[in-house]
């Protein structure tokens, strides 16, 4: 396992580790989460998967640059990367549900972006202070933040959306736990064709189980707060520390 991977690891356990606590001792933050039910959840299920589908055929336009030709304009890229998960809107739209099913808060918005702003400074910190050979701290800091990153930020943030369709679809059909784990796995072992490819030893398969635990405790937090606006900022910059940790 590399370094960059235990950091990572490292990082998200204790965002999460932090965010119960803070759950625990201000437990308003997130009153409003509520169980979210639909009457006939297989069915809204499959029309998120079916989302996700269509989702993937405008990522291949993308790919193709059938899209808006963005030209090296990162901010016409990131409008490239609403426009391919935009879909997950339309849904909403079609099926009349609200943001709340695919975890988007209505209120204290600007308090749980803040918050997962600082979770997010706390793990890009637990990283830092993990990694024996990462760059300097206020480097990383800067470099993350930069504005040429916000093709990336649209994306994590549409991408967590689309998870949150799927999931509280799943959990509404076959219950949280049963979600949280089989989500957890699925993720796991969608990283294993990749580390075939790569001729990755049994160790490094042996992290296969690290993300499971890292999945199981994501979506369990993800699941109590009902909420995405804290945990893409937390997202976003556990991501970019493949660049610039």
């Amino acid at each position: 396992m590399d370094s960059h991977y235990i950091s990572l690891v490292s990082g998200y356990s204790s965002v999460v580790g932090l965010w119960f606590l803070l759950n625990y001792k201000f437990p308003s933050i997130w009153k409003e989460a509520e169980k979210i039910d639909f009457k006939k959840p297989f069915l809204e299920f499959i029309f998120a998967l079916l989302t996700v589908l269509v989702i993937l055929l405008i990522g291949q336009l993308y790919i193709q640059g059938l899209l808006i030709k963005s030209n090296g304009n990162d901010f016409l890229d990131a409008l490239n990367q609403f426009i391919i998960f935009s879909p997950v809107f339309f849904l909403l739209l079609i099926r009349k549900q609200s943001v709340k099913t695919v975890w988007l808060s209505k209120t204290n918005i600007v308090i749980h972006l803040f918050l997962g702003l600082l979770l997010a400074f706390f793990g890009i910190l637990i990283y830092w202070l993990t990694r024996s050979d990462s760059n300097n701290f206020t480097n990383i800091i800067i470099n993350i933040y930069n504005y040429k990153n916000i093709s990336h930020l649209v994306q994590v943030f549409m991408e967590d959306i689309t998870i949150a369709l799927v999931f509280v679809r799943l959990s509404a059909w076959i219950g949280n736990k049963r979600s949280i784990i089989l989500v957890s796995v699925l993720f796991a072992v969608s990283h294993i064709p990749s580390f075939i490819a790569e001729g990755a030893s049994l160790m490094q398969l042996s992290s296969l189980f690290l993300d499971t635990f890292i999945g199981v405790i994501v979506f369990f937090a993800l699941s109590r707060s009902r909420d995405i606006l804290w945990f893409f900022m937390v997202h976003f910059a556990m991501d970019m520390t493949q660049f610039y940790g």
